[in-house]
């Protein structure tokens, strides 16, 4: 089956979009109905909170959404590569990240508009270490590498014990955007299947 153009809505996002927002509607409804129901019944309290947490979610989701499905705006500048990963360590607290990759990487060149990017990085990396269990350390490689005749960066975030066998990394609406950003650049997100099991950006480097 052919790949969806490069920045057009594929057709299995769309999909789990019109999925998933036929399940928040289902669960407002549900809660709706059973403040009508139970109003006298001192059970109004817990209803409450979970329809305000099934609006919220529903909120998130449909600007996630929007974000998937609009044009996004553009402004690209030269960044080192490392930069495009500091900071992370701070947000895996009792853990660190370990990155490895080969001489001078950091000071690579890649075009990116900084907001967008880190937006990406950020979500993949939470989608990585979210898979971390007994692991200390979230594992960062990087290589240099070719596609569609770009040389780049390939930035492998490497999933953890916590993955189950048969479960995706790269699924879900906040991957969809994620993804959208990366080709937006160029690049390529890419899930590796076999061991090491991981998530891995790719970017092309202007310099």
């Amino acid at each position: 089956m052919a790949e969806p153009a490069l920045g057009l809505p594929d057709d299995r996002i769309l999909g789990e979009i019109s999925h998933e927002v036929g399940n928040y509607f289902h669960k407002l409804y549900y809660w709706t109905d059973y403040l009508k129901n139970n109003h006298s019944s001192g059970g109004e309290t817990a209803a409450v909170e979970m329809l305000e947490e099934t609006v919220g979610r529903l909120e998130r989701f449909m600007r996630m959404m929007l974000e998937y499905l609009a044009p996004a705006r553009v402004s690209f500048s030269r960044v080192e590569a490392g930069d495009l990963l500091a900071g992370l360590a701070d947000k895996l607290p009792g853990r660190s990240v370990d990155v490895v990759g080969p001489d001078g990487w950091r000071r690579r060149k890649v075009l990116v508009d900084p907001s967008l990017m880190a937006h990406a990085v950020r979500t993949i990396f939470e989608r990585v270490a979210g898979t971390l269990l007994d692991e200390d350390t979230l594992k960062v490689g990087i290589a240099e590498a070719e596609r569609r005749e770009f040389r780049g960066l390939e930035f492998e975030f490497r999933a953890g014990a916590g993955l189950g066998a048969n479960e995706r990394l790269k699924k879900g609406i906040e991957m969809a955007v994620a993804e959208k950003f990366i080709l937006m650049h160029g690049g390529e997100l890419i899930e590796r299947l076999e061991p090491p099991r991981g998530l891995i950006i790719f970017l092309p480097i202007y310099e």
